[in-house]
């Protein structure tokens, strides 16, 4: 056909436009590509000829009541509002909209532009006109998440928006308040019970709870989270023996709790996340079949009455002492079916136990070591000495913030070998794969994957990070110039005495500083101080 007989062409019917744009992807990449989306040739007037193979137009007006609302209650929240404002019947569903998430994103507020005083009055104002113009039923979730709005967001807001969406058949209810309430506002402990026999997902932040035996039994409560929360140990109590059939269990920054307890009545409990209670200093575990357990704060008395069935733990001494050692000598007896261990340490003694307990099962280690400059990485050999089973082991020896003084480089630049530690009778069977992400040049560092390599005979992969990562979108993480420069040590260090020492069935990763993102700061930035 001839260009001009092109120019004179009517458009295609948009169905064809798109059989035939499925049929180029499906020839291009062999599996069909959805395109309902993209733009393209609409139907012109007189495009008849394939108007057979057209879909029908929904015609919304004809839909029951029921399957409208069902459609109008899968949208978010902001574009159910718009709905509504152009559909009489989409306004009757919006006084009964199900789910009620209400937060910065939700009103396309931007936390960095204007008065935030006058942003928040607006977000308040919202969130009022809607929960005022709600009919109050139907509600499945309602989640608040207001503490950007601190002082402007009161105990009489929060009173009213809860009385008017808080009603049975609800099945989460979620509250982040300003902190600033914290000391002013106390949760209601009739709205709960007005939701018990529904309720499955309940999350409080900054406020005071103070559950008594009549909120009655909450027999669908699944998950809770108590972040921030002014509650007793006696109130909390109070608050397990309404529960019969939680699953997972929060408790955060709640500062009046000295002794946790978790009840054996609690069957279904599977995960357990206990955060920076300051005053906290003993947690006993009665619940039968926790299986996850994660920790952060300093080392202290942790009992499980039934440790059988614990297969992930995390204690998290970031920012406190010990916890290295707390997990050498403290933890054997609540482990002994532990699979998964990840440990972090701010501060750790020179000497680690010599003759530190077993971990019988456990499969994967993961060691964070956070800023420790001047810690001894080889000590670490004694937590693979106690993990005969060992299968994974991650060790994150950064981030470097400086050039080490310890360095292999410095200390034995002008030689090719190190005069370096061993340990007696040590042989690992079943470790396949070791991940070390800011390795450096630090001596005790090199000594321990020297030792990795002559005693694991399964190890298949070793990879050795110099640097600080990436971040979900692929960028990497940044690095100052010091520790770039650490990093190049870690790589001259890993040529020079690890390199010729990796078995031929040894897969060897070493990932340097980026030459788009960590080198430039080193010609910019001029010679070291």
């Amino acid at each position: 056909m001839s260009s001009s007989g092109d120019q004179n062409r009517k458009p295609m019917c948009r169905s064809v436009w798109l059989r035939r744009q499925r049929a180029k992807m499906t020839e291009h990449h062999g599996s069909t590509v959805s395109l309902a989306g993209t733009r393209g040739p609409l139907c012109q007037k007189g495009d008849t000829k394939f108007a057979g193979n057209t879909a029908p137009v929904l015609e919304l007006d004809k839909l029951p009541e029921d399957v409208l609302h069902h459609i109008h209650s899968l949208v978010p929240l902001r574009d159910a509002a718009r709905a509504a404002c152009v559909s009489h019947r989409f306004l009757r569903s919006w006084r009964r909209f199900p789910n009620l998430t209400f937060n910065w994103e939700t009103f396309r507020l931007n936390l960095d532009g204007g008065p935030l005083c006058e942003r928040a009055k607006k977000f308040a104002n919202g969130i009022h006109h809607i929960l005022q113009n709600h009919s109050g039923t139907g509600v499945k979730t309602l989640d608040l998440q207001v503490r950007p709005c601190g002082d402007v967001i009161t105990a009489n807001h929060l009173d009213i928006w809860l009385q008017a969406a808080v009603k049975s058949g609800i099945i989460k209810l979620a509250l982040d308040i300003p902190r600033i309430q914290s000391i002013r506002f106390n949760f209601s402990c009739s709205l709960i019970s007005s939701a018990a026999s529904s309720l499955q997902s309940f999350s409080l932040s900054y406020c005071g709870f103070h559950p008594t035996p009549t909120i009655g039994c909450l027999r669908s409560l699944k998950n809770v989270s108590l972040t921030l929360v002014h509650i007793s140990e006696d109130e909390l109590g109070c608050f397990f023996d309404c529960t019969i059939s939680l699953e997972k269990l929060e408790v955060a920054l709640c500062d009046d709790i000295t002794f946790l307890k978790i009840p054996s009545h609690l069957h279904q409990l599977r995960i357990l996340r206990v955060f920076v209670c300051r005053r906290l200093q003993v947690i006993e575990i009665n619940a039968p079949k926790v299986s996850t357990f994660l920790f952060r704060a300093p080392p202290m008395k942790i009992s499980i009455s039934n440790p059988s069935q614990l297969k992930n733990m995390t204690m998290n001494g970031q920012c406190y002492s010990g916890m290295f050692q707390y997990a050498l000598t403290k933890l054997q007896p609540i482990t002994s079916n532990l699979q998964t261990l990840t440990l972090l340490s701010s501060v750790e003694a020179l000497n680690m136990p010599v003759s530190p307990d077993r971990f019988l099962h456990l499969r994967n280690l993961k060691i964070y070591c956070c800023g420790m400059d001047n810690f001894d990485y080889f000590s670490l050999v004694y937590f693979l000495k106690a993990c005969p089973t060992l299968e994974s082991f991650f060790l994150s020896a950064g981030p470097h913030f400086d050039l080490r003084r310890d360095s292999i480089i410095h200390e034995y630049s002008h030689a090719d070998s190190l005069h370096r530690r061993r340990t007696a009778e040590f042989h690992q069977s079943n470790l396949k794969k070791v991940t070390i992400t800011g390795f450096c040049s630090a001596k005790s560092l090199i000594e321990l994957t020297c030792l990795i390599l002559e005693s694991s005979s399964s190890l298949r992969f070793l990879v050795l990070d110099t640097t600080g990562g990436y971040d979900n979108t692929g960028i990497c993480d940044c690095m100052e110039r010091e520790a770039v420069m650490e990093a190049l040590r870690g790589v001259e260090a890993i040529k020079k005495y690890i390199k010729g020492k990796v078995p031929s069935s040894v897969h060897l990763e070493v990932l340097e500083p980026c030459g788009r993102c960590h080198i430039p700061k080193l010609r910019k930035l001029g010679p070291a101080r």
